[in-house]
């Protein structure tokens, strides 16, 4: 970061820190109606379910996203009731155009009703306070509103409630891990100010993107616990450089040599998180891929905030800034532990190979789901709705599956060979054991456009998601239908939510080789040219696998903890892309402090000794910020940020106590001199070395590290 840069930053620190706060309480003030603009949806573009939601859209008249479901229960059923239910409920449903009951059933002491609209899932959901109102008011007494808009609309409350909470967590764990680094003074607020600045600005950015692409529901929560763990680490890090810095330098001058080194250091591990995100922009399923803008952005804008924002922000510290911590702190901790997994390098990098192979062994048995809905609030009215009908009529009854027949003809020859086809799968369905009940019909609301279009609806026994229903829904597309042998020309497609979910998870992994592929290069190219070494690139490539395996290892052991057994299907991934960018992180800001070291004149021994004293102690405090951040999110109701949270949490906890601590120092001293190959410095300037450092040159060290 140029010199002349950074002085303009500190004198016109006034304008920089107005504007950023402005954006930050826009974003702020805009995160209320962000919500209104996300998606639950699982939709896949393209995909033999998306073919089948649209032909029941353009000829049942059935929008599923849009569709909005009434259950009454515990009252005497009769004809007559019924048909006061239905026109109750039609009239409740009045206000909302193109409304219409496309089926209501009465069966096992349960009346429901399914009313389909025309309105995106967006904007039905923000109708479900309202049509619960008239509900209430004109309704069926006792009736209860579930659906996909109604859902989302719960969640979202669940999901701002879960929010509130785990930023709390994280604040109170940041005030003491800051107060611990730092000790009690201005220093402590620079973090926490740059962290609310850098959420703010993100929602801001977010929520303009909102407006014209699918942003997930959970996107606000990964926005601000991640963007609150990652704009405190950043800071962290620059506040204890610029302490050091600051013993011989004035103000001024050393807030520019720590944004040449530390600041440095940061902007390219910023980079490097917002590569790892960034090759979730190939994935082919937006619910993934909005995930990934949404750290994508997180990153950009703490990168925008070291470049400009921490200068301004640091230079009001002054002279304060050059309060350090004593020196055994450094000397007797973190020196000691660089010379033990030196002394005994082989059996240091085996163990924690170990050790890292023990938790990651769980992950053989990771099996996939598209969704988790037993796992979501009970208190949830809409899950109270899908609750009394799944007790009465079973777990699938909530989220049928669709077989969607095309003739292609009106009035066909062969109407009677298809008719039989229909009749043969259907028997079929009936027939299979995970099959509850198949229903099939000759008039509406079965058969549409004149006889050109037909359904079949089936009931699960199983829920939405298990292995069960998604080998269910691999049989009919690939078994039962074929072998219904329907006439020539037919079009026969399987939909509804089991063959959605199916979709979603094929399209996600289909696609989860490169993006893994992509995402390994391009963050090891990113270290290998900022560090001038490409040892040190495959270094820690390497250690940051380790680090995924035992997340993703935690993560498997968590769901079955949860009793489910299987984990969300977008949650390995995006777990994968946005570990990968934190565990480089902090294995930058460690590497970068040894190249410092080694370019210095240190021996390799030395080198890595100087670069753990230099960053132990703030890359510890930094990474347990972020497991207090991710603790938040495991803290949540909702089953798949759980996962993530906890798996992410166990994954930095694993790259700081044994890969950072003890793999890493080991590896780099097997290496020796290999891991710093001089033909490469030409590639990227050496940074400038610090003129002192907190308590002067460690053991291994010379003046200059």
């Amino acid at each position: 970061m140029s010199e002349g840069w950074v002085r303009a930053v500190v004198r016109a620190r006034v304008v920089v820190l107005a504007l950023w706060a402005l954006s930050a309480g826009l974003g702020f003030l805009g995160a209320g109606s962000l919500t209104s603009r996300l998606s639950t949806s699982l939709g896949v573009a393209g995909s033999p379910s998306g073919a089948a939601g649209a032909i029941l859209a353009r000829a049942f008249h059935e929008n599923a996203d849009g569709s909005f479901t009434v259950v009454v229960s515990d009252h005497p059923l009769s004809a007559g009731r019924e048909r006061t239910w239905r026109r109750e409920v039609t009239h409740a449903f009045g206000a909302v155009p193109g409304a219409r009951i496309v089926e209501s059933q009465a069966v096992a002491g349960v009346w429901y009703a399914v009313v389909s609209t025309p309105l995106d899932l967006a904007r039905a959901s923000a109708l479900t306070s309202p049509l619960r109102t008239r509900l209430a008011a004109r309704g069926p007494p006792g009736g209860l509103l579930t659906g996909p808009p109604a859902l989302q609309r719960d969640l979202g409350g669940v999901l701002a409630s879960d929010l509130a909470r785990g930023l709390a967590v994280a604040v109170l764990a940041a005030l003491v891990l800051l107060a611990l680094a730092l000790g009690i003074g201005a220093a402590l607020l620079i973090p926490l100010a740059l962290a609310l600045t850098t959420i703010g600005v993100a929602l801001a950015v977010v929520e303009v993107l909102a407006r014209h692409l699918t942003i997930a529901l959970y996107a606000p929560n990964l926005i601000e616990l991640v963007g609150f763990g990652l704009a405190v680490d950043y800071a962290l890090v620059l506040v204890a450089r610029l302490r050091e810095e600051a013993a011989t330098r004035d103000p001024t001058s050393a807030v520019v040599a720590t944004m040449a080194t530390a600041g440095r250091t940061v902007a390219a591990s910023g980079l490097v998180v917002a590569a790892g995100l960034a090759t979730l922009l190939g994935e082919p399923v937006g619910f993934v891929r909005s995930l990934g803008v949404a750290g994508l952005v997180v990153a950009l804008v703490a990168v925008a905030s070291a470049f400009s924002l921490a200068p301004a922000a640091l230079s009001l510290l002054g002279p304060g800034a050059r309060r350090a911590h004593p020196r055994w702190s450094r000397e007797r901790i973190w020196a000691g532990l660089a010379r033990r997994v030196l002394a005994r390098r082989r059996l240091a990098l085996g163990g924690s190979l170990l050790v890292v192979v023990g938790l990651a062994s769980p992950a053989l048995g990771l099996r996939l789901t598209p969704l988790t809905l037993s796992s979501l609030p009970r208190s949830m009215a809409s899950v109270r709705a899908l609750d009394r009908v799944s007790a009465r009529l079973g777990p699938g009854v909530a989220t049928p599956l669709v077989v969607v027949i095309d003739t292609h003809r009106v009035g066909a020859d062969d109407a009677r060979a298809e008719a039989r086809a229909r009749e043969r799968l259907a028997t079929a369905l009936s027939r299979d054991r995970e099959v509850e009940l198949a229903a099939v019909g000759a008039t509406a609301p079965f058969v549409a456009g004149a006889g050109r279009y037909a359904q079949i609806d089936v009931v699960a026994r199983d829920a939405f998601g298990s292995l069960a229903v998604q080998a269910l829904v691999g049989r009919v597309r690939h078994v039962l239908v074929p072998d219904a042998h329907f006439p020539a020309g037919t079009t026969v497609e399987v939909g509804g939510a089991p063959a959605q979910g199916v979709d979603f998870l094929a399209r996600v992994y289909a696609a989860a080789p490169l993006i893994v592929l992509a995402a390994l290069v391009l963050t090891s190219l990113l270290v290998g040219l900022y560090l001038s070494s490409w040892a040190l690139a495959l270094i820690s490539a390497g250690l940051v696998l380790l680090s995924q395996g035992a997340a993703l290892g935690v993560t498997v052991v968590v769901a079955h903890l949860a009793g489910g057994g299987q984990v969300e299907g977008w949650v390995p991934i995006f777990l994968f892309a946005l570990l990968l960018g934190l565990s480089t992180d902090y294995q930058v800001f460690i590497l970068a402090r040894v190249r410092e070291a080694h370019d210095g004149g240190a021996t390799p021994d030395g080198a890595v000794v100087a670069g753990l004293v230099g960053t132990g102690r703030v890359v510890s405090a930094a990474a347990l910020v972020m497991t207090g951040a991710l603790v938040g999110l495991a803290a949540g109701r909702v089953s798949g940020l759980r996962e993530l949270g906890l798996g992410l949490a166990a994954g930095v906890l694993v790259d700081v106590v044994v890969v950072r601590a003890v793999a890493l120092p080991s590896a780099l001293g097997l290496l020796g001199e290999r891991a710093y190959p001089r033909r490469m410095r030409h590639i990227v300037a050496d940074p400038p070395t610090p003129s002192g450092t907190e308590g002067g040159p460690g053991p291994g060290e010379t003046a200059a590290t």
